[in-house]
């Protein structure tokens, strides 16, 4: 009773007026009279659905991940050697006030439902406030500094995203059309909301459990997605050590302390250090190396969204970008006025552009320690290109339109390289030329399943095999990983050998004078003839033919029963719709609403007036596997299908399932 009292009493204003709509799908769309109830509402309906997971997130940003639920102690270990709760308190306090009030209503929402619920709950879940979402912002760019200590990032090569923008020129329609399907591991739960304050917002869109705004949608008159970009944000220090004066460091021709802070954890103490230049990640008898990062204090990162979908126009749009909150993404961007824009987004430091290599340690000198930061003017952006295309599928952005390529040389060269891959140019094949798209050929590029590196060497593969029943099984196939196709299991499995034998798998190798149809050609027949036999071989023994249909070994399970032939693979085939499996038990690669990776929400907007639009989220909206909403979506998924967005207060009323106030 005190802990629902204290509760209670940090209820925001505005509380009591807002009304949670749930539709048919459970999508929950919020109504409030003011924007702090808005928050309060939206912080109540994502813990209907994921307060477990929004209280894994909050703890384990407060360091106490292990004694609460068996978390990482490692991870814990971290986050408390970088003092993420004191500088999340110092941090919160430099907030403007209209986003603390956000996200103290949002927690408020939270603690609500918790509350009300504790029986059916972890007993280990606690009071939340602003702070907890301030730390579990910044927790998230700890987890960047891995790379630096010489540990692995997580994630996979299905770890990314999809999007692209048509301008009315290039549609049936003549309006705009958004498309944008992130792909991340399956248990990070992508989950839907419409925000609506009269006069104020009118967003929907998606984002994840914890985060307490929308990350990607519309509202009336604009909208956008995000695919992940790879700007380099931090910089590591090799620092001397004085060795005339313990625990101190030479630095621009001075002796200076290193601060030392110690953390017990479970019986166990790790001494921490810190410099003037950033944290500690590692030290010798000789040397320290200190870690700066540009996004580990960027706490307003999510505010940065909670602004966007506040904005009407590209002008007010580029506006709020160029205020620099939002340290890292590609954006694709379409509107009712007729535009469409691309934005490499970084808050990245300024550096010397003198050659030296920023992946590496940087010389430990003033002048390598930057202070500053690039303007959005300084970053690639293209507006209303030729060709009436952008898209990005998380590579570089200099190909991000073939006919209006943006050129390298015009930006330093520590900003992002790298080629354009396979399922960049996949969905590239399909978005060049003149042809005007209906939303039904938007929904067949976005599910396309065709296998791009099986056009580039299957026809030289075909060549050199020696005659057999798997050299006709792959040549009958259709280059698609359909459910439906006979093949696929053969070629992927050789295409992973493949990989693994030679160097140079291609005959012709990537080249930016032809960036959409290289690589190409088969590069050592050796190793192919290798990889196939075995492929072959594994593919008979393990499934009894070679021409095994890939739907029968790739599955959708979800509770209730649900059993269905799944689509798509990795991106690193050249596969624009992207699918990670799960090995299972037996025969069967596995997908369910934790198992696997790769698309999970789909969205789809024309900005016609009214803007109509359509999305899935594939595992469905709720954690809960007693839930309705768990799976009633991954049938529409499956289908290749999308389900209609009711963003009218009309279609609101007419697919309305419950209202309810929080």
């Amino acid at each position: 009773m005190r802990l629902l009292l204290l509760v209670l009493g940090l209820l925001p204003a505005g509380a009591a007026e807002v009304n949670i709509r749930r539709d048919t799908y459970g999508i929950p769309h919020i109504l409030a009279s003011t924007e702090e109830g808005a928050a309060f509402g939206l912080g109540y309906a994502q813990a209907e659905d994921h307060a477990e997971g929004i209280a894994r997130r909050y703890v384990g940003a407060r360091g106490e991940a292990n004694k609460s639920y068996g978390g990482s102690k490692e991870a814990d270990f971290r986050v408390l050697g970088y003092r993420n709760a004191e500088e999340s308190q110092r941090l919160y306090k430099t907030l403007p006030a209209s986003y603390r009030k956000w996200i103290d209503a949002f927690a408020a929402g939270v603690n609500k439902y918790v509350v009300e619920h504790k029986a059916s709950l972890p007993a280990w879940i606690p009071v939340f406030s602003g702070v907890d979402i301030v730390a579990f912002t910044r927790s998230g760019a700890l987890t960047g500094l891995r790379a630096t200590e010489g540990e692995p990032e997580p994630g996979d090569q299905d770890t990314g995203s999809n999007a692209f923008a048509l301008h009315g020129s290039r549609t049936a329609s003549g309006f705009p059309i958004l498309l944008g399907n992130p792909h991340l591991q399956w248990n990070s739960w992508y989950w839907e909301a419409h925000i609506t304050v009269p006069g104020k917002i009118n967003f929907f869109g998606s984002t994840l459990p914890g985060i307490p705004t929308l990350r990607a949608g519309f509202n009336e008159r604009l909208g956008w997605v995000t695919t992940n970009n790879a700007p380099d944000l931090v910089d590591t220090y090799k620092l001397p050590l004085d060795p005339a004066r313990p625990d101190h460091y030479l630095y621009g021709g001075k002796s200076l302390p290193l601060r030392k802070h110690e953390v017990t954890l479970g019986g166990e103490t790790r001494t921490f250090w810190e410099s003037q230049i950033g944290p500690i990640s590692t030290r010798t008898a000789t040397t320290a190396t200190a870690v700066r990062s540009a996004s580990l204090d960027a706490v307003r990162y999510y505010e940065g969204f909670y602004l966007l979908a506040k904005t009407h126009n590209l002008r007010e749009f580029q506006k709020v970008l160029d205020l620099g909150l939002i340290p890292t993404s590609n954006f694709t961007y379409a509107d009712a006025d007729g535009n469409i824009f691309y934005a490499w987004n970084a808050h990245l430091p300024k550096r010397p552009d003198d050659g030296t290599d920023y992946k590496g340690t940087v010389p430990a000198e003033p002048k390598y320690v930057w202070k500053k930061f690039h303007a959005g003017a300084d970053l690639p952006r293209l507006v209303n290109p030729k060709g009436g295309y952008i898209m990005n599928s998380n590579d570089a952005p200099w190909y991000t339109n073939l006919q209006q390529p943006i050129d390298p040389k015009r930006f330093p060269r520590y900003f992002e390289q790298g080629e354009l891959r396979l399922r960049s140019q996949s969905i590239l094949e399909q978005l060049e030329g003149d042809h005007k798209f209906t939303m039904e050929d938007v929904w067949r590029a976005k599910y396309s399943s065709k296998v791009l590196q099986a056009d580039r060497i299957k026809a030289d593969l075909i060549r050199v095999l020696p005659p057999s029943t798997a050299r006709d099984v792959l040549a009958a196939w259709d280059n698609r990983v359909h459910p439906d196709s006979r093949g696929a299991v053969l070629f992927l499995g050789f295409a992973d050998r493949y990989a693994k034998l030679t160097k140079a798998p291609y005959a012709v190798p990537w080249d930016a004078a032809h960036p959409g149809t290289t690589p190409k050609g088969l590069g050592d027949e050796n190793a192919a003839l290798a990889a196939f036999e075995d492929a072959a071989a594994a593919v008979k023994k393990q499934y009894g033919s070679e021409d095994v249909a890939w739907g029968e070994v790739h599955r959708y399970r979800f509770p209730g029963g649900i059993d269905l032939p799944a689509g798509g693979a990795s991106g690193v085939y050249g596969v624009y719709r992207v699918q990670g499996f799960q090995n299972a038990s037996g025969e069967k690669q596995i997908a369910g609403p934790e198992k696997g990776s790769g698309d999970g929400w789909v969205i789809s907007v024309e900005f016609s007036q009214p803007v109509k639009a359509w999305s899935v989220v594939a595992y469905g909206q709720s954690a809960d596997a007693k839930s309705k909403h768990c799976c009633d979506q991954i049938g529409v998924f499956a289908g290749e299908k999308l389900r209609p967005v009711w963003f009218t207060e009309a279609e609101i009323k007419a697919h309305l399932e419950r209202e309810y106030k929080p």
